[in-house]
């Protein structure tokens, strides 16, 4: 082997175990950066209360979306484990709420970066009752640091 070869070896090892950037943390959610966030959401067949919508906020995404199937959970739904693969997060989550309806959800949430990310949800079940068949789209990006207030979780 020439130095030439053993120098190419060396680098090629070195680089094979550099550390790379985590896109997952140990609980299957994605790595996101905490800031000042914008979220666009468009849907389809979807209650008054989830219409399109826009809006900044100051937070820890990753935070919010552990809070948030937290109270889901509290509520009647139970969550598979997350199927990744590579940036793409699949979540699947069977909710049954009383006085509500029950329902299955699939988020596939894309990582774009660790300040972009779009999920698309789709949902079917029933809720108070009647049939119901809904679709949507949340498109995030960080904008920015968070002003002077404390980012929420």
């Amino acid at each position: 082997m020439t130095s030439l070869q053993r120098l190419l070896a060396v680098a090629a090892l070195v680089a094979a175990s550099a550390p790379l950037p985590a896109l997952a943390a140990a609980d299957g959610f994605p790595v996101l950066k905490h800031g000042q966030w914008e979220f666009t959401r468009r849907g389809e067949n979807v209650p008054q209360h989830v219409q399109d919508l826009a809006v900044k906020e100051c937070l820890d995404p990753g935070a919010a979306i552990r809070d948030q199937n937290g109270m889901l959970e509290k509520a009647g739904c139970r969550f598979d484990p997350p199927k990744i693969e590579g940036k793409v997060f699949t979540y699947t989550a069977m909710c049954d709420i009383p006085n509500v309806g029950k329902m299955k959800s699939v988020s596939v949430l894309t990582r774009e970066s660790d300040s972009a990310y779009t999920v698309q949800v789709t949902s079917e079940g029933e809720m108070n009752g009647k049939p119901m068949k809904t679709a949507e789209t949340l498109i995030a990006k960080r904008v920015g640091n968070c002003k002077k207030e404390k980012a929420k979780k």
